[in-house]
């Protein structure tokens, strides 16, 4: 009996200490004076971070003072890619970086035939004009993946290309139907990415040839409710990825098959999933959730309102799941309940000072947000400036570093 007591003891105590991070506190902030939708990744000791004024910037993680930036000459629209002493990124003029990770010096860099915008006539019902009209929801590019000895990009010029690490020598290219602006994800021979035609390919890792093709639905009436956007993960034989069609899909790896889906209810999901022992968990938009499902079956675990669209795709941390949202607000779940722990809000945030959050359910104010003569473009300006977060955090070594969509970096400690 006391050794049963001493299990269910230990077993409370590892429970209770694994999920809480409710001490989490701001300890520091670095601002980059310029818009970002770079997630921050760490490697030897240097933070990466990319930003729309065309700099890559390189900060000592001790110190959090910089060590180095390299000015790109266009905006950086893709997270970083860190491996064997380079980092790579891609800019919205097309190119490809690949530079010394320690020293920010070029190495080398290789030109796509283009990156842009999704754009679409009669977008969103628009009315439709002499040329498409871009998607203002659209703020990422496709981020590089680097693999044994290749670096693995798509682009808006509809083709994933393959290059070498060290040379940026083009080893193979192949053309989906739409832009590519998500990063890829290789397991075993495959790698596998979203399109912008609504489809999910698998091709040979080593060859690019297409292994298979799955559909999602193609709404293009309004192109509303299509593309996918997000980026895959793949976990065991399961690809997983939301679609703008406003479905969370699990593929089979080996042959693209669906194993089940789940439903948006009318919300897209462009957030990325991320995956613990029993749960993936993923983001949505205009249903304002962060989902918790089980990996195995598709059914809800739980779900929890993040009262503003959640692009940025959540993080796991000593048994907890940390979500970021549009309004400018971090929070923190038990992992296996969904229970909140902590959550943090920016202070341009809570001030609001253009009343765009509803006082009464923290949701968006859509007629404030709307209203008058103002662009969607204008109106999504005024949401960043809120401090909102489109990247994705990141939990490095106790800390949560995240980057707000103004410019801002932020150290969490508990």
């Amino acid at each position: 009996m006391r050794f049963l007591m001493s299990m269910f003891a230990l077993m409370a105590a590892l429970h209770a200490s694994a999920a809480d991070l409710s001490s989490l506190r701001l300890l520091a902030t670095i601002a980059l004076h310029a818009q970002t939708v770079s997630s921050p990744v760490v490697a030897q000791g240097l933070l990466y971070i990319g930003a729309e004024d065309g700099n890559l910037y390189a900060f000592d993680v001790a110190s959090r003072k910089l060590a180095w930036l390299h000015h790109a000459g266009a905006g950086i629209a893709s997270t970083p890619a860190v491996d064997d002493g380079m980092v790579y990124f891609l800019a919205r003029d097309g190119r490809l970086h690949a530079l010394d990770a320690r020293t920010g010096v070029q190495r080398w860099s290789f030109s796509t035939q283009g990156e842009a915008r999704f754009a679409a006539y009669g977008l969103y019902g628009m009315t439709k004009g002499a040329a498409p009209s871009p998607d203002p929801w659209d703020f990422w590019l496709s981020s590089p993946l680097v693999h044994e000895g290749r670096v693995y990009i798509g682009s808006s010029d509809e083709r994933l290309y393959a290059l070498d690490a060290r040379t940026g020598a083009v080893v193979w290219a192949f053309k989906s139907g739409g832009m590519i602006h998500a990063r890829p994800a290789i397991a075993g021979k495959a790698i596998v990415f979203g399109s912008w035609d609504g489809a999910v390919y698998a091709l040979d890792v080593a060859t690019g040839g297409q292994l298979w093709r799955y559909q999602t639905e193609t709404e293009q009436k309004t192109s509303t409710l299509f593309g996918v956007q997000a980026p895959p993960l793949v976990d065991g034989d399961t690809v997983f990825i939301g679609s703008r069609d406003a479905w969370f899909y699990a593929l089979e790896l080996a042959s693209g098959k669906l194993k089940w889906r789940y439903p948006g209810r009318g919300s897209w999901i462009i957030s990325g999933a991320v995956v613990d022992a029993e749960r993936v968990y993923f983001g949505t938009s205009d249903t304002n959730l962060l989902v918790a499902l089980d990996k195995r079956t598709g059914k809800l675990a739980y779900e929890h309102d993040t009262k503003v669209w959640t692009y940025a795709t959540p993080v796991l941390a000593e048994g907890a799941v940390i979500g970021a949202t549009m309004r400018g607000e971090l929070f923190a779940l038990e992992a296996a309940g969904g229970k909140p722990q902590w959550s943090w809000r920016t202070p341009e945030s809570r001030a609001d000072e253009f009343r765009l959050l509803d006082a009464a359910t923290g949701k968006f104010d859509t007629r404030r947000l709307y209203e008058g003569d103002q662009t969607v473009m204008t109106s999504i300006e005024h949401v960043k400036r809120l401090g909102a977060f489109i990247a994705t955090p990141l939990w490095h070594d106790g800390q949560l570093i995240a980057a707000t969509a103004d410019g801002r970096l932020l150290f969490f400690s508990k």
